[in-house]
């Protein structure tokens, strides 16, 4: 119990503390064989064993011969000796000099906080005299020994009994002295110093000084030493393990490495690095290596970081071994599914792999290609993506990050039967569609159906084709079902993109060789074409220029008619006279101007017949006629600024025979969105009425420098061209219409890029290979 009566609160707690403080430390056992040797007149160094697990530290009492009980003269913590700690204890204390007086020792251990130590039994007193005379001299036979890349030991002769201590200094090559330690009055030590570097030359003395006041000896002789290399690990070797792993030992022969750095080498490619393990490793559980059955060669290095960059030490010893086998899948076994895939099982008798590596071929050919990769243990896999009516080799192997293991067998199966023809094919508004739907086995088809064809587009189930015209731009799926005489169906989605194709590559350029300082010249003539423009016409007009892609295959007469018109030059100074509020279109060639002649019609050669079947979308070009009157089209035309699918069932329709070029929609909207008039008869012809003026608003009286002036219509330029040298310190290349001027520059290769643009903008290129011997 804590309880005192009639005492203050703080001393009640105080004497609380206490009795709990030493309720709760345990006494430590008794120091063993204390041992105090003299080493001046002022020092000595005390020895003894630890005789106990619990004590914080150690008290040593020190007084002169002949009082009983020394007093203490310090308490020495445990922290105060090397971890791990040892039972053998060593301390060195400095006194006041005491030249030939006779000193007792006697050590206890202690246990518990400051203030509140609980000590063991002192030991027994030890008697020794202090060394005599008092002598203060310069140390000698100074010696460093070097244990390892950083570490090293110091040994000299004490000439002294009355040091306090020693400073040892040292120097880097011929850099200045530094102090690096102080040590006290002993005669050898062992030093761990960070400020040494492997492979170095330092340079090293040692001197003795006392207190009160300083005072120092002479400098002992100067020792010149050099510490060891980065070690390199030693006795490497490398272990086979199953599945083309391998376990790795070698020897740690440095105290320096933040790690190692194990590298691999198979036949005579160059080392790479395999992987890199923790300082202090000497050994690895078993790896994966690479390749099975194959030799090796093994090496490993240790590394560090000096000023952020990585440096290495040598390589340990080359081991060589064979690596085992990375075990195959096995019992591959292909099923066919329908006609463009088939499934794959097989046995997975691994455990290393990351995944499965699918190849197939069609039978007979030389090389696999890759079908997939597939998960770690799997046992099946589809395979998607063939072709139909086709016999197939399949095989797989096991993977991971490092390599592969042996192809399983080969295994033959036979896709079924089914549709083989294209099914993107390539469909332009404006030109014919022939389409042929294709078999894998025509002989064993029974039947094809086509369903969700676009308007314009017919199928003949006799000769199995598409043909016609697409009537407007835009993607139409078509599902196309074809069935066997076994019974099984293929089925297929054709995909329709009717729109604007991009020009191709029609024919490849031959190599050219030309001298330094020469010329030579090359046509793009028939290199390129642009499917779905055969002809087009431009028109330059007062508010910018647009071109018409004419549809010759779609209405034939009445693009026929269109270009006499154009080689007659009687659309030169027309004019746009009709942009009807109820109607989206701009409608010319009707009337003429000129300030010689003023307003005139234009003079036709005829009607010609009606060749509807294309739609009037947006940006077709197609010809006016006579309400009512079928056959009656002769000069005038109009072009749809809005899509009027209406006009399409009228009177059986009004013929499309072409569409404005991409950027040429532009102008047209243009001049969709000028003001309208309505004025007076002209001598021969009647009002004109809706008449689109280039004006704010339209004047009460036409005024002629108001009209949209159509001032010529001429053949457009199918392609335009681009040429450019990839290294014109080589040769150089210009264009002159279509035919390119290639100049060679100085010896050496290059190529000259051909770029082709079409009407609507899209571009290909090719190059031609140039050489300047």
């Amino acid at each position: 119990m804590c309880r005192r009566p009639f005492l203050p609160i703080v001393s009640l707690l105080l004497l609380c503390i206490f009795s709990l403080a030493s309720a709760w430390a345990k006494a430590p056992a008794v120091p063993l064989g204390l041992k105090v040797t003299p080493l001046g007149v002022n020092s000595f160094k005390v020895d003894w064993t630890d005789n106990s697990t619990n004590e914080t530290g150690f008290e040593l009492r020190v007084g002169l011969k002949g009082k009983s009980n020394p007093p203490r003269f310090l308490l020495i913590p445990s922290s105060a000796f090397p971890v791990p700690d040892k039972a053998k204890k060593s301390y060195t204390i400095v006194t006041n000099p005491l030249a030939g007086k006779e000193l007792n020792f006697q050590m206890t251990a202690y246990n518990g906080a400051t203030g509140f130590e609980v000590f063991s039994n002192p030991t027994p007193i030890v008697t020794v005299r202090a060394l005599s005379p008092s002598v203060f001299a310069a140390p000698t036979k100074f010696k460093v020994k070097i244990l390892n890349e950083f570490q090293m030991s110091f040994s000299w002769k004490d000439n002294s009994t009355s040091e306090y201590a020693y400073q040892v200094e040292y120097k880097k090559g011929k850099g200045k002295w530094t102090l690096l330690t102080t040590l006290g009055p002993s005669i050898s030590y062992g030093l761990i110093a960070s400020v040494f570097t492997p492979d170095t030359t330092y340079s090293f003395r040692v001197r003795a000084y006392k207190l009160n006041p300083v005072v120092y000896t002479p400098y002992s002789e100067v020792v010149t030493v050099s510490t060891a290399a980065f070690q390199a690990p030693g006795n490497l070797v490398a272990t086979v393990s199953p599945e083309a792993k391998f376990a790795f030992k070698w020897k740690d022969n440095s105290l320096l490495e933040e790690g190692y750095e194990l590298q691999a080498k198979s036949g005579t490619g160059a080392f790479t690095v395999l992987g890199t393990v923790a300082t202090n490793t000497t050994s690895t559980v078993p790896v994966a290596v690479a390749n099975s059955n194959t030799d090796y060669q093994f090496r490993i290095r240790g590394f560090r970081t000096v000023k952020n960059v990585k440096v290495y030490s040598a390589f340990s010893n080359v081991f060589s071994a064979k690596s085992s086998t990375f075990i195959k899948p096995t019992d591959l076994v292909a099923k066919v599914v329908d006609d463009t895939s088939i499934k794959l099982t097989w046995k997975d008798l691994s455990a290393r792999e990351t995944g499965y590596q699918i190849q197939f071929r069609e039978a007979g050919a030389s090389t696999f290609d890759l079908a997939g990769t597939i998960a770690a243990n799997a046992t099946t896999t589809p395979v998607y993506e063939l072709d139909p009516g086709k016999l197939y080799d399949f095989r797989i192997r096991a993977v991971d990050s490092v390599g592969y293991s042996d192809f399983s067998q080969t295994v033959q199966v036979s896709t079924k039967d089914g549709i083989t023809s294209a099914l993107n094919p390539q469909i332009s508004l404006g030109y014919s569609f022939d389409y042929t739907v294709q078999s894998s086995n025509p002989a064993n088809l029974t039947g094809v159906t086509v369903t969700g064809l676009p308007v314009g587009l017919t199928y003949n189930p006799v000769t199995r084709k598409i043909t016609g015209f697409a009537k407007t731009e835009g993607q139409t799926t078509v599902t196309i079902v074809a069935t066997y005489s076994d019974g099984h169906t293929s089925t297929r989605s054709l995909i329709l993109k009717v729109g604007r194709a991009s020009p191709i590559v029609a024919q490849t350029f031959s190599p050219v060789t030309v001298a330094v300082s020469g010329n030579s010249k090359v046509s793009v003539e028939g290199k390129f074409s642009d499917p779905d423009t055969t002809s087009a016409a431009r028109f330059v007009s007062s508010l910018g220029t647009f071109d018409i892609i004419l549809f010759p295959e779609a209405a034939p007469i009445t693009v026929d008619n269109f270009i006499d018109y154009i080689d007659g030059a009687k659309y030169d100074n027309s004019f746009i006279h009709r942009s009807p509020l109820t109607t989206p279109v701009i409608q010319g060639g009707g009337f003429r101007y000129s300030q010689a002649e003023g307003i005139t019609e234009i003079t036709n050669t005829g009607t010609i017949k009606n060749e509807p079947g294309l739609s009037n979308v947006r940006g077709t070009i197609a010809m006016a006629r006579v309400g009512g009157m079928v056959n009656s089209a002769t000069s005038q035309w109009y072009i749809n600024t809005a899509s009027n699918d209406s006009l399409d069932s009228i009177d059986e329709g009004f013929t499309v025979f072409g569409r404005v070029a991409t950027s040429g929609m532009a102008v047209v909207d243009q001049i969709r969105g000028l003001p309208i008039g309505n004025y007076t008869s002209q001598t021969g012809f009647s009002a004109l009425n809706e008449l689109p003026v280039n004006a704010p608003t339209a004047p009460d009286t036409l005024d002629p420098a108001n009209l949209v002036i159509i001032t010529s219509v001429g053949p457009a330029p199918l392609l335009i061209y681009q040429v450019a040298s990839s290294n014109t310190a080589i040769a150089t290349a210009s264009l002159n219409g279509t035919e390119i001027t290639i100049t060679g520059v100085k010896k050496g290769s290059t190529t000259i890029q051909v770029k082709a643009t079409d009407l609507d903008g899209k571009t290909v290129t090719q190059n031609i290979a140039v050489t300047v011997p």
